[in-house]
């Protein structure tokens, strides 16, 4: 049996901890730039309606009549408390798969002997207590069907905990659940199956297999095999190394100059230098972006793009920040009003394998002692917080940065954000 753990509503529950001012009200929590709703509290979606992705000026009003609060999304804050969540169900289920920022997949296996049901309402229970976070425990045996139970404990569990463990709860299951809410069954499958009479998930796994390799390939035929409960998905304990690191974002107003748009852009290949360098890898080709908002009118859209290639395989931020502001002057044109720029590093391999180019030489010796250098940056600003030390083509002042109004403090990771409790 596999169980998946899912926090419910995560970046307001986040909130909600450490604001209990919050609670029982409608609320939600804004994606990058304050553009639209991205987690929205119960009392948001069954009393406001609002949906997901309804943007921020249509949510105003009920803001400004006090039926509405919200918050800018605080990244730091959510990682930081699913990292003490996922360490409680390592203490009880220990082989466990972080699917995503607010849910894990957990392997059962050696628990079979035992009440899964009871222990996954006491680690929900200890999981609310312990971080004030609700969780909800879908079990199953596999992981489509464990995402279908972990649906049905939201909608019919009094204890926030569902089993999927015979074959009458599963039909009954895949009964209760529809087509489009299948985990790997994207929105345009969906209309072909309904399409097609196909509204249920039990419908799906009453059609002949080789029909559903045919309309959907090989990862339609997968999905249908473990809704059948058939494990085709195996854990993942060790996230495989990334092919590509992408970083990007829309800037907080829309830049002309180019000053502005390259501190953003050094910003984001330091950024992305760090997570190359935590999986050992070095980057070959880095592709960078730059485009004006797809809503200006024709006359004042530009979308550009290029790829530079490095003569020897690096994760030297300062190299790379080199390379990408070269990228970037060769295709900016002043008088555009631009939205976004990024960068993605591409064509990565392990730093064990590094070669050197016919024009230039790879000394070991020069190679060692930079990644220790870096190895320190990236300790320090790991312990004294993001950007300690940082390249000069980065800035300081930031006014390019996402618009974050409604931001909530750092309670968990700064120390000048750490809520005070006084005894009278």
């Amino acid at each position: 049996m596999l169980a998946l753990i899912d926090s419910n509503n995560f970046y307001v529950s986040a909130e909600r901890v450490f604001q209990p001012e919050l609670r029982d009200k409608a609320g939600c929590v804004l994606s990058n730039n304050d553009g639209c709703a991205i987690s929205r509290s119960n009392e948001a979606k069954d009393l406001l309606g609002i949906k997901m992705a309804t943007p921020y000026f249509m949510m105003r009003e009920h803001h400004e009549q006090g039926r509405l609060w919200w918050r800018s999304s605080n990244y730091t804050l959510y990682q930081d408390m699913m990292r003490r969540i996922t360490g409680i169900v390592r203490k009880t289920f220990p082989d466990q798969e972080i699917y995503s920022i607010d849910e894990c997949f957990c392997d059962l296996t050696g628990h079979k002997y035992t009440d899964l049901e009871k222990e996954a309402a006491e680690l929900r229970a200890k999981i609310l207590q312990y971080t004030g976070v609700p969780v909800c425990i879908g079990i199953a045996p596999t992981r489509t069907l464990a995402k279908i139970a972990n649906k049905l404990a939201k909608k019919r569990s009094k204890n926030g905990v569902f089993l999927l463990d015979s074959p009458e709860k599963i039909e009954d299951g895949l009964m209760a659940t529809e087509i489009g809410d299948v985990w790997g069954i994207g929105p345009q499958y969906a209309v072909k199956l309904m399409k097609a009479g196909i509204y249920t998930a039990l419908d799906f796994i009453r059609l002949p297999e080789d029909y559903v390799l045919k309309l959907m390939t090989i990862q339609g035929r997968r999905t249908y095999r473990e809704l059948k409960g058939e494990r085709c998905i195996p854990m993942e304990y060790l996230r495989p190394d990334k092919e590509g690191i992408t970083t990007g974002r829309k800037f907080g107003r829309l830049e002309m100059d180019l000053a502005p748009i390259e501190e953003a852009l050094a910003t984001y290949v330091a950024n992305a230098a760090v997570k190359l360098r935590r999986q050992n890898s070095v980057c070959a080709k880095i592709f960078v972006f730059l485009h004006t908002s797809k809503f200006a009118v024709p006359a004042e859209r530009y979308t550009t793009e290029t790829t530079v290639k490095i003569q020897v395989a690096t994760n030297d931020t300062g190299v790379l920040i080199k390379e990408a502001l070269k990228a970037l002057r060769q295709i900016f044109i002043k008088g555009y009003r631009y939205e976004k720029v990024g960068v993605e590093l591409k064509d990565l391999k392990p730093l064990s394998q590094v070669q050197a180019s016919v024009f230039e030489e790879v000394n070991p010796e020069k190679q060692a002692k930079m990644q220790q250098a870096l190895k320190v940056m990236d300790k320090m600003n790991l312990d004294y917080g993001k950007n300690t030390i940082r390249y000069g083509a980065m800035g300081y002042e930031k006014k390019w940065f996402m618009r974050q109004e409604f931001l909530s403090r750092k309670y968990t990771t700064r120390i000048e954000d750490i809520i005070i409790v006084k005894a009278i």
